[in-house]
């Protein structure tokens, strides 16, 4: 074999090997309800972060999981899941609500079993910023003890009400309900920034510690909006470089 074709042959060998990093494995967890949950695993790591991104109001994205791929290629161990699929609801805000805490809290104790000893993140945007946190307090209140992970990304979380002129926002009462460290990341041209702080004041009364990050030049659902301008598609293009330094900070802080 010649040298140029040498260097082909490893070429496509270093191609494959990353195709099969990337590529995602399947995984079902059936719970106590009957309903079965169905996730994206992005490698099987033994160490570091577990990343459990929960998602549902629009389908399968992406960048969501090019994301994924990005985060298991730093060493993370990411399952991206949809948590309207195995109740066959429509994909819409309101379906959320109809997602049981029940199954949530039990899908949250199998990925702690599963990675005992790990530190779990809990990541999700929008409107579907309600599982997590719902998961979290459900597991509380079922186990008595604090939630087995290390803290949360929130990605423009919708956890309010839009409120009346001169009026403070109305949250969700998960918002009040939840007792965990947040990274909260909000775009500086949506509503929501002009409300970060009545949010993480929110958060904090709870018991909460809350650290917000402002993203510039961004709207919400920047990384799958129809009318992305270039600025939100490129910072589309590396939403896995910008939620890695956030749930790395969050899995060194787990508390014993």
């Amino acid at each position: 074999m010649t040298n140029m074709g040498k260097l082909l042959a490893l070429f496509l060998c270093l191609a494959l090997a990353s195709l099969a990093q990337a590529a995602p494995i399947e995984e079902s967890v059936t719970l106590a309800s009957g309903s079965t949950v169905t996730s994206h695993r992005y490698t099987e790591a033994q160490t570091g972060a577990v990343v459990l991104w929960l998602t549902g109001q629009y389908g399968r994205i992406e960048v969501e999981h090019r994301a994924a791929a990005h985060l298991s290629g730093s060493g993370m161990e990411v399952w991206l899941t949809d948590w309207l699929a195995p109740y066959f609801l429509p994909q819409a805000a309101g379906s959320l609500a109809q997602v049981p805490d029940t199954d949530l809290a039990e899908w949250l104790e199998y990925m702690r079993q599963r990675h005992a000893g790990r530190s779990l993140v809990l990541v999700a945007s929008g409107h579907a910023t309600t599982l997590p946190l719902r998961a979290a307090a459900a597991w509380r209140v079922r186990y008595g003890m604090p939630a087995p992970v290390a803290g949360a990304v929130l990605l423009w979380p919708l956890l309010y009400q839009d409120p009346e002129p001169g009026e403070d926002p109305e949250y969700d009462p998960v918002v009040s309900q939840t007792r965990l460290d947040l990274a909260i990341l909000v775009p500086m041209s949506s509503a929501g920034y002009w409300w970060r702080g009545a949010m993480q004041a929110a958060f904090e009364t709870a018991g909460s510690r809350v650290r917000v990050t402002v993203l510039p030049g961004l709207r919400d659902r920047f990384y799958h909006r129809g009318d992305a301008n270039a600025l939100e598609q490129a910072e589309g293009a590396r939403l896995g470089e910008i939620l890695a330094p956030h749930i790395a900070s969050l899995s060194k802080e787990t508390k014993p």
